[in-house]
């Protein structure tokens, strides 16, 4: 009678560990993040062409530049990542015959996935960590370089109405660098970035393709944003509807340009965008078990 493995939180961690490792060695990895901080270093220099003389209207024009290209760049680059990494698990296994190697030890199979995926979203989120800072660190650049003139007017006017003037310039121009808003637009692409690579895994379970596990990965990630859309559209057909809710409705997580224009977003909202990715991650992962547990390796 064959002893019965129990399920082990410590084999799952190392699996993590291990697949962590082994995607930070990987060029493509290297290649894609380095591109991402280039890209998001880049922002301060493309948000400098404005046509307006007013010096407000200059800095709020080039903070939201700055924001729109930095979230672009999170938000793709940071798919291409949770993607691309994800869709070279398992065809790596077996393409290197490790997969039997590991699963022939008390390892079981959910612990194998989740491990995989666990080390996946160990990558996305240091890469997500690592864009978010140099973020940060163009947005306190470029703060300090407009608000410079408005500081050297507090400094050096006598004028009790000019130097209030420059002082709210000065509040006006940090308080849109540095919305705290802009934690909500990262930590919802990080969720979608997530999800992303959940499905990934999916398609890799019955697919050994790495080409074809990113294509139809990439498939969903358009579809995903357009779903929203075609919901509205096809709202005379209720069939068609219900079949679109397989489809994620990434849109949801797009919170950018409401930050970038000012506009609130609530937590609850956030909330409730992220409960709805973790929902569906969770399926989406029970559905990568059940095919992965019933495939023959």
């Amino acid at each position: 009678m064959t002893e019965r493995v129990g399920f082990s939180v410590a084999r799952v961690g190392t699996i993590a560990a291990n697949t962590f490792t082994e995607s930070l060695r990987q060029k493509v990895f290297n290649i894609l993040l380095i591109f991402a901080l280039v890209v998001i270093a880049s922002a301060s220099f493309f948000a400098e062409f404005a046509f307006e003389e007013d010096v407000a209207v200059v800095a709020s024009y080039q903070l939201k530049s700055i924001k729109d290209t930095c979230f672009g760049a999170l938000s793709v680059i940071g798919m291409l990542i949770a993607i691309v990494g994800t869709a070279m698990l398992l065809p790596n296994e077996l393409e290197n015959r490790t997969i039997y190697t590991i699963l022939s030890k008390p390892v079981r199979r959910l612990e194998f996935l989740l491990g995989k995926y666990l080390g996946t979203v160990l990558l996305t989120f240091v890469s997500v960590v690592l864009m978010s800072v140099m973020f940060l660190a163009v947005l306190t650049f470029k703060e300090a370089r407009l608000s410079q003139p408005a500081k050297a007017v507090v400094e050096q006017t006598e004028s009790p109405v000019e130097k209030q003037k420059a002082q709210e310039q000065v509040a006006k121009i940090r308080a849109e660098a540095f919305d705290p808003a802009i934690v909500k637009g990262i930590l919802l692409v990080f969720v979608k970035l997530c999800l992303l690579a959940a499905i990934t895994l999916l398609v890799s379970t019955f697919s050994t393709s790495m080409v074809f596990n990113v294509a139809v990965a990439l498939l969903v990630f358009f579809a995903g944003h357009l779903v929203g859309l075609a919901k509205e559209a096809w709202q005379a057909q209720p069939l068609l509807v219900y079949l679109l809710g397989i489809i994620p409705n990434l849109d949801l997580f797009n919170v950018a340009d409401d930050i970038i224009l000012g506009n609130f977003v609530p937590w609850a909202h956030v909330g409730k965008v992220t409960g709805y990715g973790l929902v569906y991650l969770s399926g989406v992962l029970a559905a990568a078990h059940f095919i992965f547990s019933n495939r023959e390796i």
